[in-house]
C-alpha cells in the first residue's frame, strides 16, 4: 500500500496526465478559483485610483492589489494553456519540424515561459504579501528578521508608510479595514503561497530533475521512435503479404 502511494505521488510530479482532474491540471483547478475570488473581492471594495478608500484606510490600495494580481496571473496562466495546446498540435502534426526538434523546441520554450512566469508571480507575491501582512505580523517579523534587515527590505519596496495594528470596528481610525476585504486578502495570499509552492515542486522535480537530469525526455523520444519504426515494419510486412 505504501509502495502504491509513493508511486502515485511520484507520478503526480513527473507525469502531466496524472495531475489532471476532469481533463484539467489540478494546479490550475486550485489556482483559478483563488484568482477569480481575488478579482471579485477587489472589485467590490475598490474605489477609483487616487481617491480615499473608506473600506480600508489602513491599506487603501489593497483592492487594486487583488484586481491587478488576479487578472495578470490569470492571463499568464491562460497563455500557458494556449502554448501547451499549440506545442502539442505541432508535435502531433509534425508539419514544421521533425519529432526530435519539435519535442526539444516545445520543452525549451515552455521551460523558459514557466521560469519567466514563476519569477513574475514570486515578485508580485512577495510585494503584495508584505503590504497586506505587515499590518498583522509586523512585530513578529521584526523579531525574526531584525530591525535593520526589515527596514532595508521596506526601503527596497519604497515602503515608508505607517504600519497599523489592523482593527475592524472603528471606521473613523486610520487603522481600520473592512473585515471581509482584509481577511479574504490574507487567506487568499496564504493559499496562493501554498499553490505556488506546489507549482515550484512540480516544476523543479518534474521538469528539471526528471526530464533533464534523468534524461527522461530523451528516453521518451527513443521509445516513441521505436514504436513508430515497429509500426512501419508491421505495415510493410502486411503490404508485402497482400501483394504476394
Amino acid at each position: 500500500m505504501c509502495g502504491g502511494c509513493l508511486k502515485r505521488c511520484g507520478g503526480f510530479f513527473t507525469d502531466h496526465e496524472q495531475r489532471k482532474i476532469w481533463g484539467m491540471g489540478v494546479l490550475y483547478l486550485l489556482g483559478f478559483p483563488i484568482l477569480l475570488l481575488m478579482i471579485v473581492v477587489g472589485g467590490l471594495k475598490a474605489v477609483p485610483p487616487g481617491e480615499e478608500n473608506p473600506n480600508c484606510p489602513a491599506e487603501p490600495n489593497m483592492p487594486w492589489f487583488l484586481i491587478i494580481g488576479g487578472t495578470g496571473i490569470a492571463v499568464l496562466l491562460v497563455v500557458r494553456i494556449c502554448l501547451n495546446k499549440c506545442f502539442r498540435c505541432i508535435q502531433e502534426n509534425r508539419k514544421c519540424c521533425d519529432e526530435v526538434m519539435g519535442c526539444f523546441c516545445a520543452f525549451g520554450c515552455s521551460m523558459m515561459y514557466d521560469i519567466f512566469v514563476m519569477i513574475l508571480i514570486i515578485l508580485w507575491m512577495i510585494t503584495v504579501t508584505w503590504w497586506v501582512f505587515r499590518h498583522r505580523v509586523s512585530d513578529e517579523l521584526y523579531d525574526i528578521l531584525g530591525q535593520e534587515n526589515l527596514d532595508s527590505f521596506r526601503a527596497s519596496l519604497g515602503d515608508n508608510d505607517t504600519i497599523h495594528q489592523i482593527q475592524f470596528t472603528n471606521p473613523e481610525l486610520d487603522s481600520y479595514c473592512d473585515r471581509v476585504l482584509y481577511e479574504v486578502s490574507f487567506a487568499l495570499l496564504s493559499a496562493g503561497w501554498l499553490v505556488l509552492t506546489g507549482a515550484l515542486f512540480v516544476f523543479i522535480i518534474g521538469k528539471v530533475c526528471y526530464s533533464l537530469v534523468c534524461c527522461r525526455l530523451c528516453r521518451n523520444l527513443e521509445a516513441s521512435r521505436s514504436e513508430n519504426e515497429e509500426e512501419v515494419r508491421l505495415n510493410a510486412s502486411s503490404n508485402k503479404e497482400e501483394f504476394l
